[in-house]
């Protein structure tokens, strides 16, 4: 910068009149910017449960508390990441999701390259412009070409959009060789190409697969029947009543769900006929089952998409973390056919078989409650035990909607959290007397017989509980999958001695580092080995 005595005395006046051009720059306070500025997950659009649906939604800001703090702190780690947002539905409800959670939602919505992907519904309409190529009944050749086309395509959640026909001809082939032969399209050479090449492959494939049908009639040697005539007349040639017993002990527990009407008289107008049906099948111990499953497959289709969310392997096992860290006590309990303590939201009835008895036969039964196979029962039975847990004083987690928990006191007047953990009909409770929480659910729903005990199993993983040999008084719980794969590898054995092979001794890995699946022409297995 010049110094003031080097201009001359008749312009120093003049530049001590001038301003700087530019003021000087001065650095915000730290305190000054917000720290939502540069949060990462505002603004985010992801699909989230609302009411048992999954709806587009919009991260619009963070959860603030009453004193206008921000809720939760950052983490690099997921899992400890504590900030809680408020998300905006499209039907203008807002609601407020744990940051874990949005993520997790986030990373299952994307491929392994962050891109979000739309879930395709059907195909609605279809237009060409001036670049499409025009039918031509003499021309014999035909051009490899997509252009000037465009398909109409409804998205899962609700929302419409052109899309290219070279885009929908990649992501959704036999779809849209399927949409062109219906609307009478195919010939027109942005089809004629591709689309019958592509429905007479889908149909060779589908005869194919037919041809290797899974052999279902037997299991661990016993035969499994398909039809309520074939158990009774099993029962007969073995003169047992295995199969009988099983099919009066289902419908004993399910005759709650139905209102049978009078003899001859009709179902109510608004009233949808659809079939049901008894499953069978064996357990592990030879006991005969009987599932009484109505035929959900003839009600009309949800106009969005319905699910009954279930508690994941990572809160379980956190859960005997926090039982092992608090010197909680853990008991588990089964909710005998839970869906039936749930109100149907279906308006279905059908005709009683000879499983509801001889007095029976021929009747109209109304469907009144969730029965098994209804597209809406899995959400009725989440939404009533949910408000049973709402009413025991338990809230929701953010991070994972089946926890529960709510506080608590010891008699040390220390104050924990008490848990319950639901997946469907399993419940795990973690508390200093988790046996009164038990016995309070089981004042409301009937718990299977001799189901409440400490777990050992939970998700399919045998659990135990042991002691620190170095520490006696550190209680700690393990969960293994020993059990599991000792059932899984005997069935194998099993089949395997049927057809004079057994598995290896001794290996170092699962497949030899010489196998190149790409090259192997074996033949395919037979019926009895799939």
């Amino acid at each position: 910068m010049a110094d003031l005595n080097d201009i001359p005395q008749e312009l120093q006046d003049d530049y001590e009149m001038l301003e700087p051009m530019e003021p000087a720059a001065c650095k915000p306070d730290i305190d000054t910017v917000g720290e939502e500025l540069y949060d990462t997950l505002i603004s985010a659009e992801v699909m989230l449960p609302q009411n048992g649906i999954l709806c587009l939604a919009k991260v619009t800001s963070r959860k603030r508390d009453e004193q206008g703090n921000l809720v939760g702190t950052a983490h690099h780690n997921p899992v400890l990441d504590t900030r809680v947002y408020e998300v905006t539905f499209p039907d203008g409800a807002t609601n407020e999701y744990a940051a874990n959670l949005i993520i997790e939602n986030i990373y299952q919505q994307v491929d392994d390259e962050g891109r979000q992907h739309l879930l395709f519904h059907e195909i609605t309409d279809h237009r060409s412009d001036h670049m499409a190529l025009l039918f031509s009944p003499g021309n014999v050749h035909k051009t490899k070409t997509t252009k000037g086309w465009y398909l109409q395509i409804l998205w899962k959640d609700g929302t419409t959009s052109w899309e290219p026909l070279r885009d929908m001809k990649e992501a959704n082939l036999i779809k849209v060789a399927e949409y062109a032969v219906a609307n009478k399209i195919e010939h027109h050479p942005a089809f004629a190409w591709w689309a019958p090449h592509v429905l007479k492959k889908r149909d060779r494939f589908i005869a194919m697969t037919k041809a290797r049908k899974i052999k279902k009639d037997f299991k661990f040697g016993i035969e499994v029947p398909t039809t309520i005539e074939r158990a009774l007349a099993i029962d007969r040639e073995t003169n047992t009543d295995y199969w009988a017993k099983a099919i009066e002990k289902e419908m004993l527990q399910v005759s709650p769900a139905f209102k049978i009407l009078d003899e001859g008289e009709r179902a109510p107008i608004m009233l949808k006929y659809i079939r049901c049906h008894m499953i069978f099948d064996l357990k592990l111990d030879l006991t005969r089952k009987a599932r009484f499953v109505a035929g959900g497959h003839m009600t009309d289709l949800p106009t969005s998409l319905t699910y009954s969310s279930v508690v994941a392997r990572d809160s379980v096992q956190l859960a005997f973390l926090i039982a092992a860290l608090n010197d909680l006590n853990i008991l588990s309990a089964d909710i005998g056919n839970a869906y039936l303590n749930a109100d149907t939201k279906e308006k279905v009835h059908t005709l009683c078989g000879p499983e509801f008895g001889p007095q029976y036969i021929g009747r109209i039964a109304v469907i009144q409650k969730a029965l098994y196979g209804l597209k809406s029962s899995g959400t009725a039975w989440h939404s009533k035990f949910s408000g049973t847990l709402n009413d025991l004083h338990f809230s929701s987690s953010l991070a994972d909607p089946d926890v529960w928990f709510r506080p608590a006191t010891k008699q040390s007047r220390e104050k924990y959290y008490e848990y319950i953990f639901v997946y469907i009909d399993e419940i795990l409770v973690l508390s200093i007397a988790p046996d009164e929480i038990i016995k309070t659910i089981g004042q409301s729903y009937r718990l299977k017989e001799n189901s409440v005990s400490q777990p050992k199993t939970y998700l399919g993983a045998e659990i135990k509980q042991f002691r620190d040999p170095n520490q006696p008084a550190v209680e700690m719980w393990s969960m293994s999958a020993d059990k599991y794969l000792k059932e899984a590898l005997w069935n194998l054995e099993y089949d395997l001695a049927k057809a004079n092979m057994r598995l290896p001794t001794k290996v170092s890995t699962p497949l030899s580092h010489k196998y190149c699946p790409e090259m192997d022409v074996s033949p395919l297995l037979d019926a009895d080995h799939v």
